[in-house]
Order: structure tokens, then sequence, then C-alpha cells
């Protein structure tokens, strides 16, 4: 098979030091980067929503003084 010549330096460190892993590593390996990346999504809905009821919660109570202040 042909070399591509445009691997990027960081590529081909990454394909050397994996190599020799077996598919069983290589597996676990995705898994656990994928769980990383759902713990980082869920820390960030967790965060949005929070953002989102301190928003609503402003508007009301600004909703609420203005009707109160006519």
């Amino acid at each position: 098979m042909k070399e591509n010549k445009t691997i990027s330096e960081k590529h081909r460190k990454f394909v050397n030091e994996r190599e020799d892993w077996t598919d069983r590593q290589i597996q676990l390996s995705q898994v656990y980067y994928l769980r990383l990346i759902q713990d980082a999504t869920e820390r960030t809905r967790s965060n949005t929503s929070t953002i989102v009821w301190i928003v609503v919660i402003g508007i009301v109570i600004s909703i609420l003084g203005a009707l109160v202040g006519l």
C-alpha cells in the first residue's frame, strides 16, 4: 500500500504509538474516550440548563416588577 506523504508528524506519532495494539486495546481506548466526551457533554448540558433557568427567572421577575409598577 502506498504511504500518504501528507501525514502530519502528530498523526505519524499517533499511529506509531498504537501500531502494536490489539483490537481489544483499541476498543477499550475508544470506549474510554467516548465516555470522556459523554461526561463533558453532560456537564455542558447541565450548565446550559442552569443558565436558561437563571435567564427565565430574571425575565419573570422583570415582567412582574413592570406589572406591579403600573
